[in-house]
C-alpha cells in the first residue's frame, strides 16, 4: 500500500510540473502582468523529490483511483519535451451552388456535342436522312481509300473521309476499278464501296434499242426486259432522285404532274452493261438528252412562247398521233391552231392522252389520281397536259417547233389504211370520219 501511495504522489506531482509548465507558456505569450498578480497567482516552486528524476514539484488536489493514471505514470518521461501546440484545422474548401450548376451545366454541354457527333457519323455511314441525289464521280487508277473518301466528301456523298477509310479497311474493301459512276447521296458506306469494286467477271454488255414514243413504264420493262436492270428501281430512281440538269430546273413543280422525267429520256439504241445500276442508265439516256435537244431548239421555242416542258408535252402528243414527219407537222399545224384560239378550241380533244390517262395513271393510282388523270385527258382538261405522254423522238419535236401553215382544226385517220384526213370545219370532220370507217 506504501508502495502505491508513493507511485501516485510521484505521478501527481509529475503532472502538476506539466500543468505549471504550460501555464508558464502562456504566460509568456500572454501581455505582461500588473505590479502585482492577482490574487490567488502563484509561482510554482521545483524541487526533486527523493530518489526520483529532479522535476518540479506543486501540490494540487490527488485525482480519483484508476489504472488509466497509474499505466501512463509508468512510461518514462522526456523532461525536454517540446512545447505543445494546439493542432491546426484544416479548411473545407465548400463550392457554391452556382459553381456546382456551371460544372454540371458543362459536363452536359460535352456530353450533348459528344453525343451529336456520334449521331452525325452513324448517320454518315449509313446515309441517314439524306436526299436522293445522283451523283458523278470520277474515280482515278490506284486511288486510296483515303483518297476515294476525299472524293466522295467533294461531291457531297459522305462527310467524314478520314473515317470511310476506317470502315473500308475494316469492310477488306476490294480492288477499285477506275472510271465514271453515278452514285446516290443517300447511299451509305458499303454501298458506296461496293459500286466502285472490280468484278470478279468482266461484265458483259447488252445493246437495247428504245424506240420512240414509249412511256417511262413501258422503257422500265424494257430494262428489266434486256437484264439491264430491274423495272422498280428504274422507276423509282426516276421518281425519287435529283439529277443535277439544268432543264430540270425548268420543269414545274405541279402536284397534277404524274411523272416528272416523262418525256426526257432520249429513245435511242443504247449499249448498257448488264445488272448495272439504275442511276448508270437513266443517266446514259440523259446525256443523250441534252445532246439531241439543243439550245438553238430551246431558244425558238421560247420565240413561240413555249417552254422546254410544253414544248416536249406537244411533242410526245404528235409522237403518238402521226406515224411519219409529213404528217407529224400537219397534226402539228391542228394542235397549235387550236392552242392558238383557246376561247373557241379550248380542248386538244388529243385521244392519246385519253389512252395514257386510262392506261399509266388510272391503273397506278386508281380512284385517288382521278384528278391527275382528269388533268391529262385532253377531252376533260383545256389546253396541253402537265406534261408529256411519252418520249418523244427528234422528228415530233422538230414538227412542234415548225408546224405546217394550215387552217386546220381537225384530224382523224383510218386505222386500218393510216391514211389520214384533215379539216377547217367540224362539218367537214363528220365526213372525214366516215371516209375513215370511224362513224
Amino acid at each position: 500500500m506504501d508502495q502505491q501511495n508513493n507511485n501516485k504522489d510521484w505521478v501527481d506531482e509529475l503532472l502538476d510540473d506539466i500543468r505549471s509548465e504550460q501555464e508558464a507558456e502562456s504566460a509568456a505569450h500572454a501581455d505582461p502582468p500588473a505590479e502585482e498578480p492577482p490574487t490567488g497567482t502563484f509561482i510554482a516552486q521545483s524541487t526533486p523529490p527523493a530518489q526520483k528524476p529532479t522535476v518540479p514539484r506543486k501540490k494540487t488536489a490527488t485525482p480519483s483511483k484508476g489504472t488509466s493514471s497509474v499505466k501512463q505514470a509508468s512510461r518514462p518521461m522526456n523532461t525536454n519535451t517540446p512545447k505543445s501546440h494546439k493542432r491546426k484545422k484544416k479548411k473545407t474548401v465548400r463550392v457554391g451552388i452556382g459553381q456546382s450548376i456551371l460544372y454540371v451545366a458543362i459536363s452536359l454541354a460535352v456530353c450533348a456535342v459528344a453525343a451529336v457527333f456520334c449521331l452525325r457519323a452513324v448517320g454518315d455511314v449509313l446515309a441517314v436522312s439524306r436526299p436522293d441525289k445522283a451523283v458523278q464521280v470520277t474515280i482515278p487508277a490506284d486511288a486510296t481509300a483515303k483518297e476515294i473518301g476525299e472524293i466522295f466528301k467533294e461531291n457531297g456523298l459522305i462527310e467524314y473521309p478520314w473515317m470511310f477509310a476506317i470502315v473500308a479497311k475494316y469492310e477488306n474493301m476490294g480492288e477499285v476499278a477506275e472510271g465514271t459512276y453515278v452514285l446516290n447521296t443517300n447511299m451509305g458506306y458499303t454501298s458506296l464501296m461496293h459500286a466502285i469494286e472490280k468484278s470478279e467477271q468482266p461484265a458483259k454488255t447488252v445493246t437495247v434499242t428504245i424506240p420512240e414514243g414509249l412511256t417511262l413504264s413501258q422503257v422500265a420493262a424494257l430494262m428489266e426486259e434486256n437484264n439491264v436492270c430491274s423495272a422498280n428501281d428504274f422507276l423509282n430512281s426516276l421518281e425519287n432522285t435529283d439529277f443535277d440538269y439544268a432543264f430540270i430546273d425548268d420543269i414545274p413543280n405541279d402536284p397534277l404532274l404524274f411523272r416528272k422525267l416523262e418525256g426526257y429520256l432520249f429513245p435511242d439504241t443504247y449499249e448498257f452493261y448488264e445488272n448495272d445500276n439504275a442511276l448508270n442508265v437513266i443517266q446514259k439516256m440523259m446525256d443523250n438528252f441534252t445532246r439531241k435537244v439543243t439550245n438553238s431548239m430551246i431558244a425558238q421555242a421560247e420565240e413561240q412562247g413555249m417552254t422546254l416542258h410544253e414544248l416536249l408535252t406537244l411533242a410526245s402528243i404528235i409522237q403518238a398521233e402521226a406515224p411519219d414527219e409529213e404528217n407529224m407537222v400537219l397534226v402539228s399545224s391542228v394542235y397549235h391552231n387550236r392552242l392558238n384560239n383557246p376561247s373557241e378550241y379550248p380542248k386538244l380533244q388529243a385521244d392519246p392522252t385519253r389512252k395514257y390517262a386510262s392506261e399509266e395513271i388510272e391503273s397506278e393510282l386508281g380512284i385517288e389520281g382521278q384528278k391527275i388523270a382528269d388533268a391529262y385527258n385532253t377531252y376533260e382538261g383545256n389546253g396541253l397536259p402537265p406534261g408529256p405522254i411519252n418520249n418523244p423522238g427528234l422528228a415530233a419535236i422538230n414538227a412542234a417547233l415548225n408546224p405546217a401553215e394550215t387552217n386546220y382544226y381537225y384530224f382523224c385517220s383510218n386505222l386500218k389504211t393510216k391514211q389520214f384526213y384533215y379539216a377547217e370545219t367540224l362539218a367537214e370532220h363528220e365526213q372525214n370520219l366516215a371516209k375513215a370507217n370511224l362513224k
